[in-house]
């Protein structure tokens, strides 16, 4: 809980040994609060929104069973 809110004032702290490619853009977790996140090209990286980012296009990651 603590996490989300320093994520919330500080940002978001990407975990780029973890940065895969889904097929249309680049995709993380955060290291503090483990949300989804997504690198934008306008935004950089930010939380992956299912309404804005979900597309049947996207691969699942590639350790996900």
């Amino acid at each position: 809980m603590l996490n989300s809110v320093i994520c919330k004032v500080t940002g978001h702290r990407v975990n780029r040994r973890r940065v895969w490619h889904d097929a249309v853009d680049f995709r993380t977790t955060c290291d503090r609060c483990n949300i989804p996140l997504i690198r934008d090209d306008r935004e950089g990286w930010r939380p992956f929104d299912n309404d804005r980012d979900l597309l049947e296009e996207r691969k699942a990651h590639p350790h996900s069973a």
